[in-house]
C-alpha cells in the first residue's frame, strides 16, 4: 500500500468510526511515523483518534499534534453590560 492510499485510509478510519467521526484531523505519513494535526473538542476525543489509528496500525508510532479546542475555552470573568440602543453614544 502507497502512502498516500495509507494516509487517506487512516483519515477515512478517524472520520467514520463512531467513537470519533471527526472530519478535521489529518494524517501525515513522515517515514514510519504518523504526525496527526487538527481540533478535537476535548481530551477524550483524542484519546479516541489515538485508539482508532493504534488500532489501524499498531506497527506505525504516531506523534500527537492536536489540539484540544476545549483547554482554549474559558468562562467570561463577569458579565458585559449592553445599554439599550437610545442610550449608547454613537462610534465616530
Amino acid at each position: 500500500m502507497n502512502t498516500q492510499h495509507a494516509r487517506h485510509k487512516l483519515e477515512q478510519a478517524v472520520a467514520n468510526d463512531l467513537r470519533t467521526n471527526e472530519l478535521g484531523i489529518t494524517v501525515e505519513m513522515i517515514g514510519d511515523r504518523i504526525v496527526l494535526r487538527g481540533e478535537v473538542a476535548s481530551r477524550e476525543r483524542r484519546d479516541a483518534v489515538l485508539t482508532v489509528l493504534h488500532e489501524k496500525a499498531p506497527e506505525i508510532d504516531v506523534t500527537d499534534e492536536l489540539v484540544i479546542s476545549a483547554d482554549d475555552v474559558r468562562p467570561p470573568h463577569g458579565s458585559e453590560v449592553i445599554p439599550p440602543a437610545h442610550e449608547r453614544t454613537p462610534d465616530v
